[in-house]
C-alpha cells in the first residue's frame, strides 16, 4: 500500500483517529466484494520512508500509520482520505511525494 492506493480506496474510508505521526484510518466492509480494491489492498507496502509502520487489523477494520508528522503535515493525510474528487486526491498524493523526494 502506499499513498496512491490509500488515493484509489478513499471511497471505502474515513479517519477514526489521528494526532500527528499516527493516524487510524477504518475502511467500510464492502472493499472485500470490490476485485480492484481488493488487488490493491494486497499489493506489496511501498510507502516511503517518512512512514514508520503501517499495521492492518482485520478485525477491527483498519488500517494504523505511524508516520513522522515533521515530514508529513498531518493535514494532508486527512486531506488524502477526505478528497472529494480523483484530482483532489492526485494533487494530494502529487504534493505528499514532492515533500518526501524532493528534499
Amino acid at each position: 500500500m502506499d499513498f496512491k492506493t490509500v488515493a484509489a480506496l478513499r471511497k471505502y474510508l474515513s479517519v477514526k483517529h489521528h494526532i500527528p505521526g499516527r493516524i487510524r484510518i477504518v475502511f467500510d466492509r464492502s472493499i472485500m466484494t470490490d476485485p480492484k480494491a481488493l488487488a490493491l489492498v494486497k499489493s506489496a507496502p511501498e510507502m516511503p520512508d517518512a512512514v514508520k509502520k503501517t499495521s492492518v487489523n482485520i478485525f477491527s477494520k483498519s488500517v494504523v500509520i505511524e508516520y513522522d508528522a515533521n515530514r508529513i503535515p498531518p493535514s494532508l493525510l486527512e486531506d488524502l482520505v477526505n478528497a472529494p474528487t480523483d484530482d483532489a486526491a492526485t494533487e494530494i498524493v502529487e504534493k505528499l511525494y514532492a515533500l518526501l523526494y524532493d528534499e
